[in-house]
């Protein structure tokens, strides 16, 4: 069964503040790299500075996302969060890629940092970061595009660390190689984070089969009902982190009330599923064998139905 989704206005609320507070430490960073010359606390503002751009990009998607169906689109916007997760996955990529390109810049070009300078203000950044993530850590569990943005927000904190320990270490030691290896470690767990979100969202966009939802313990709720016989086909569309569509195939006994077993199945998915989107065909046994006989016609795809000769008339009355 799947987790229940926050109202969105507290998503939308969470979200925006996360982002305000991104932007502060992205201010704070920048005039501190000003002072001490650290460039690894300018890198971290521009990377900051791409979680403000991420966050602009999920709390669009939420509010699309709030509109309701139309005729045109059934299933609503839902897809646009996981667009924006999809495209703010790509981000965190392009983010990892320069910050390994910093480090190897650094490992070269070791410049002159005031390292009391470096760790006050990112310090600072990171006090606000810790904030920031404590804020999405909980909605995250709950929204592929919220996820994404934590993830964002966790990258940060993980960076202004980096950036402390780097300001320690260059402080007590003078081995200011040290931002260097740091950056290198952050820009590979923003690499393994970043494949797992653009991963998630290039499936339900292809609409690959789920395991997020649990098709075992949803035929145990409707095999129970009076004159099903079977369900042949469960199909589980994945719409956005916890918004499924989910169309079945049920075979009945003969004489079974049908009205009734529709009007029971939609209860069970709506009500103790949470799944707004349900469609059940019901089928009996020998129209199932004579629908397995039917073909399927090969047709130039890129034409539909409107752009090709079909060879037949559309009274379809024998």
């Amino acid at each position: 069964m799947s987790k229940p989704r926050p109202k969105r206005s507290r998503l939308v609320l969470f979200l925006s503040l996360s982002g305000l507070l991104s932007l502060c430490i992205f201010f704070i960073e920048w005039i501190g790299s000003k002072e001490s010359g650290s460039l690894a606390l300018f890198a971290d503002a521009g990377h900051i500075f791409t979680d403000v751009f991420a966050h602009l990009i999920s709390l669009f998607a939420l509010l699309i996302a709030s509109k309701k169906p139309t005729q045109k689109y059934p299933f609503g916007f839902h897809r646009f969060e996981v667009l924006a997760a999809f495209l703010n996955g790509l981000l965190l990529i392009g983010m990892a890629g320069f910050i390994l390109y910093e480090s190897y810049l650094r490992f070269s070009k070791p410049g002159h940092v005031e390292a009391d300078s470096m760790l006050a203000y990112s310090l600072i950044g990171f006090g606000i970061n810790l904030i920031s993530a404590g804020l999405l850590v909980g909605v995250s569990k709950t929204s592929l595009n919220l996820k994404s943005a934590y993830l964002h927000v966790l990258s940060d904190l993980l960076g202004t660390l980096a950036v402390v320990v780097g300001a320690l270490i260059i402080r007590f030691t003078g081995f200011r190689e040290v931002d260097s290896f740091l950056s290198i470690i952050l820009g590979i767990f923003i690499l393994k984070t970043s494949y797992g979100i653009v991963k998630e969202s290039v499936e339900i966009l292809i609409e690959a089969d789920t395991s997020d939802f649990d098709k075992a313990h949803l035929l145990t709720h409707i095999k129970v009902l009076n004159g099903i016989e079977s369900v042949p086909q469960i199909t589980v569309r994945k719409l956005t982190s916890g918004v499924f569509s989910v169309e079945l195939q049920i075979l009945v006994v003969k004489g079974s009330d049908r009205d009734k077993i529709v009007l029971e199945i939609h209860k069970v998915l709506k009500e103790e599923f949470g799944v707004p989107f349900v469609s059940v065909e019901v089928l009996s046994s020998s129209l199932k064998s004579q629908l397995e006989d039917l073909s399927v016609r090969e047709t130039e795809r890129e034409f539909g139905h409107h752009g090709h000769s079909h060879g037949h008339a559309h009274d379809h009355h024998h």
